[in-house]
């Protein structure tokens, strides 16, 4: 399964920290925005594909595909939902939601499994996981925040000047479960913090910022522990 995990990796990447504000608005607005998006993910694929890519990855009875294909395959369908998605919201006026939005990335994540390898027996690197959780506690939850956030009260802040800061965060209490022995537990002072501000001190998350933003950072955080302990 390790191309499997290296293709989900490429897919966070590509479709969330290179995908900026400025990228997800021009692929909604020109043709030439959208091809930019969609040409980082075989780019970013390849480069962390690159050992397996000559490898036979799909062996059907009558058909055989290395991996230089499936990443193109992927690509293209990838491309596909994503023009689909646009001109269902801009067409059909189907709402631009957070189940939208998750529906999307299952699409695409459907795609990478059913083009990966399944005889593949390498070893995962441990490192793709951590690589991966920071990039879903950076930009997955800034990104699903925002979308709950506006089904709920039609406009959200999370995309805004504090977007950073609320990153820094996050990753700074997940990172305190790495810490060894007993002062893993710093890492729920560093959330129990975090919600002081919220209930006592200001009013710069929503609670649903607040759920969703922590219950990541205790998941991920665990999860991360776990994996590297």
């Amino acid at each position: 399964m390790e191309i499997f995990w290296r293709l989900i990796l490429a897919h966070f990447i590509a479709d969330f920290t290179l995908q900026t504000n400025k990228v997800a608005s021009w692929k909604r607005e020109s043709r030439m925005g959208m091809s930019i998006h969609v040409l980082t993910h075989p780019v970013v694929s390849y480069l962390l594909c690159w050992p397996y890519l000559s490898q036979t990855w799909v062996d059907a009875p009558m058909l055989r595909l290395n991996g230089w294909v499936c990443v193109g395959l992927i690509t293209l369908f990838h491309w596909l939902e994503d023009e689909w998605r646009v001109w269902s919201i801009q067409e059909t006026g189907s709402p631009d939601s957070t189940g939208f939005f998750l529906w999307d990335q299952v699409v695409h994540f459907v795609m990478i499994l059913a083009l990966s390898p399944t005889t593949n027996q390498t070893p995962v690197p441990l490192w793709l996981f951590p690589v991966m959780f920071i990039i879903v506690l950076a930009h997955f939850v800034s990104v699903l925040v925002y979308f709950v956030e506006n089904d709920l009260w039609g406009t959200s802040d999370m995309m805004g000047d504090k977007k950073y800061r609320f990153i820094g965060e996050r990753l700074i209490g997940a990172s305190l479960f790495l810490l060894p022995g007993p002062l893993f537990l710093l890492a729920f002072g560093w959330l129990g913090w975090i919600a002081y501000l919220y209930f006592y001190k200001s009013h710069e998350r929503t609670w649903a910022h607040l759920v969703i933003g922590n219950l990541a950072v205790v998941l991920l955080g665990l999860a991360a522990r776990g994996l590297l302990s």
